[in-house]
């Protein structure tokens, strides 16, 4: 069997080849893996970010409600998408797990419309401060990256903005980041936003239409860990 960086989730990795239905024997290739490696490529995620990471509690499980809603959403992610629904995933704190949660969902989205996704680009995950200096760069130097987003970004079932709101936007990008994000909403589009900025002091960073369109429209979690000394939770 190949090395599958999709193992962990397939129940069939330990599957003598001939019999995995995965796997293409002529040319000793999983299908599940090729596309879901796709998909994560198509999202921009990195290599580190498409490795499954254990999610872990603080000792005093301060955030364990959070840690069990955010369980329930990735259970039912596809419907999530099909619903158009949208999450802000908050906390003053950096580092405690919530940029970690947002790829966690959308590795599982992808797990799960695999097999009946074309090869395009169902998901995205935007990092927002790298998002707005690449645009700014892109004004007079062609940019990939770009190019990639205001393709898809549209239409990608769910996309991911993550650290919205870490230095006040300028006029220019938070009108950008106004028409972007207003158009998914239009359209029924999910979104998942993460920030270490709380839901009343997030106008102050992206402008008050952006933040009441994100804030009104979304479910809001708030992350309260430090470090993650804890257990994970099961």
């Amino acid at each position: 069997m190949v090395d599958c960086f999709t193992k962990d989730t397939c129940k069939l990795y330990n599957s003598e080849e001939d019999t995995c239905p995965y796997m293409n024997s002529e040319i000793k290739i999983c299908m599940r893996q090729y596309k879901i490696n796709y998909l994560l490529d198509q999202a921009l995620l990195s290599e580190a970010q498409k490795t499954r990471k254990a999610l872990l509690l603080d000792v005093n499980k301060v955030d364990l409600q959070a840690f069990t809603e955010l369980n329930t959403i990735k259970t039912n992610i596809v419907s999530f998408a099909k619903n158009g629904n949208n999450l802000y995933i908050y906390s003053k704190i950096p580092g405690n797990g919530k940029t970690s949660w947002a790829i966690k969902l959308i590795q599982s989205y992808i797990n799960k419309i695999w097999a009946e996704s074309q090869l395009t680009c169902r998901v995205l995950f935007i990092n927002v401060p790298k998002f707005l200096l690449a645009l700014k760069a892109s004004i007079s130097t062609h940019s990939d990256y770009i190019d990639h987003i205001n393709t898809f970004v549209n239409s990608a079932d769910i996309v991911v903005w993550d650290d919205i709101g870490t230095k006040v936007a300028t006029e220019f990008e938070h009108e950008h980041l106004l028409s972007l994000i207003d158009s998914r909403l239009l359209d029924n589009k999910s979104n998942i936003f993460t920030s270490n900025i709380v839901p009343n002091e997030l106008s102050t960073f992206v402008g008050d239409r952006l933040a009441s369109r994100i804030i009104n429209t979304a479910t809001n979690i708030e992350f309260l860990g430090m470090d993650k000394r804890g257990i994970r939770l099961k």
